[in-house]
C-alpha cells in the first residue's frame, strides 16, 4: 500500500514553513503595525505566532523518533504521544498567555 502523501515530502514541506513562518510573521507583523505607535508589539507577536511553524516541525521529528523506536500499533506509542503532547499544548497555552500579558503591557505603555 503506497501513502498519498510520502513522508519526506511532508517533512520537506514542514521545514519550509519552519523556516518561512517566522520570517513571514515579521514580516506582516512589521506591515500590521507600521499604522500604530507600538510597531514593536506586533511584530514579536507576529513573529512569535509564525514560530508556531518551527515548534510544529520539531513536534514531527520527535513523533517520528518515538514512533520508530516504539512501533506505529503499540500501546506504549499511544501513552506517550498522548502524555507528550498534553503537556507541551499545556506549556504552549500558558506560555502564549503570559506573552500575551506581556505584550499588552507593553501596548498600554504608549
Amino acid at each position: 500500500m503506497k501513502e498519498l502523501i510520502p513522508p519526506q515530502s511532508a517533512e520537506k514541506w514542514l521545514l519550509f514553513i519552519a523556516v518561512a513562518g517566522p520570517l513571514a510573521g515579521l514580516i506582516l507583523g512589521t506591515l500590521i503595525g507600521a499604522h500604530e505607535r507600538c510597531a514593536a508589539r506586533k511584530m514579536v507577536a507576529g513573529a512569535l505566532i509564525g514560530g508556531i511553524g518551527s515548534l510544529v516541525y520539531g513536534l514531527w521529528i520527535l513523533y517520528n523518533m518515538i514512533t520508530d523506536a516504539l512501533g506505529l500499533d503499540s500501546v506504549a506509542n499511544l501513552c506517550l504521544q498522548l502524555g507528550m503532547f498534553a503537556v507541551l499544548g499545556a506549556a504552549v497555552g500558558v506560555g502564549a498567555y503570559r506573552i500575551s500579558a506581556v505584550l499588552r503591557k507593553l501596548g498600554a505603555r504608549d
